[in-house]
């Protein structure tokens, strides 16, 4: 099954990201998640390898920024497919997402029908055609 923790703060922006999900694959799990201080919880408490995580940059408590920074002193972000889906295109947030191990930057659509494109790509690449480490103990 396809699971996608979705880390974001604005309801209307999780509307329409299960909206979107539901009509291209139903069997999509989507875990909701609405700041960056669930998300440390969340994976504290959760083996998600297996999952992508969307993570928006703007977010009251803990930004997204900051959740990277935090995966990276306890070394797990290598360990997680963390793809950022924010509305922010700047070039410095684009490079500091990097730096801090994104494995994907992507800009929130401004329609639907992109929206169900980009999410039909999503879903495709990361749980049809990529691998992901077998379940078991985590590397040292």
């Amino acid at each position: 099954m396809t699971k996608i923790i979705l880390v974001e703060d604005d309801p209307d922006d999780v509307y329409f990201f299960k909206s979107a999900c539901g009509a291209l694959k139903p069997d999509t799990n989507i875990i909701v998640l609405n700041d960056g201080q669930e998300l440390i919880h969340y994976l504290e408490n959760n083996d998600c390898r297996d999952s992508v995580i969307l993570l928006d940059l703007n977010m009251p408590k803990l930004g997204g920024l900051d959740v990277l920074e935090i995966l990276n002193e306890n070394d797990s972000v290598n360990e997680l497919v963390i793809v950022t889906y924010t509305t922010s295109s700047s070039d410095s947030d684009v490079k500091a997402a990097y730096q801090l191990g994104v494995k994907s930057y992507l800009t929130k659509p401004d329609s639907a029908k992109e929206l169900n494109e980009l999410i039909a790509t999503l879903t495709s690449y990361w749980f049809k055609f990529c691998r992901f480490p077998k379940k078991g103990k985590k590397h040292a």
